[in-house]
C-alpha cells in the first residue's frame, strides 16, 4: 500500500471522526499506524482498528527485510502489542508465558482487546503456527 493510499484512508476516517476523539488527534499528529490503531481500538473503533492492523500487516509485508512467513508476521505483532499492554493484564501475561494463540486471543477478547483476539483467531495462521 502507498503512502498515499495511506493517507487517504486515514483522513476518510478522520472526516468522520468529532474533534475530541482521541483517533482523531492521533491522526492530527501524523501519530504511528500502531497508535492510531491503538487509539481507535480503545474508543471501540474497531473498524478503523481491524482497518489499520491490515494496513500495518501490508506495510510490513512490502518492506525490505519483510517475511512471508504468517506465523514470523503474527508473532511479531503479538510481540508489538506486548508492549503496549500493562503489566496486570492476563493477557499480558498470557503473551509472557509464550500460551498458545488461542488463550493470548481468549484473554484479549476477555479484557476487550478485539483487534488482538482478531487477528489470533485466523484459523488459517492457527494452523501455520502449529506445523512451523
Amino acid at each position: 500500500m502507498d503512502t498515499k493510499t495511506l493517507t487517504d484512508i486515514l483522513q476518510s476516517f478522520r472526516e468522520d471522526l468529532p474533534d475530541h476523539s482521541q483517533t482523531a488527534t492521533a491522526i492530527d499528529q501524523g501519530a504511528s499506524l500502531a497508535d492510531i490503531a491503538n487509539q481507535a481500538q480503545a474508543e471501540g473503533l474497531h473498524e478503523i482498528a481491524t482497518v489499520l492492523f491490515e494496513a500495518q500487516q501490508e506495510v510490513f509485508q512490502e518492506s525490505p527485510e519483510a517475511t512471508t512467513d504468517p506465523g514470523v508476521i503474527t508473532q511479531a505483532f503479538i510481540r508489538d502489542f506486548r508492549t503496549r499492554l500493562p503489566n496486570g493484564s492476563e493477557t499480558a501475561a498470557a503473551i509472557d508465558r509464550d500460551a498458545s494463540w488461542e488463550e493470548i486471543s481468549e484473554c484479549a477478547e476477555a479484557e476487550g482487546i478485539h483487534q488482538l483476539a482478531a487477528a489470533l483467531l485466523n484459523p488459517e495462521q492457527e494452523y501455520l503456527r502449529g506445523s512451523a
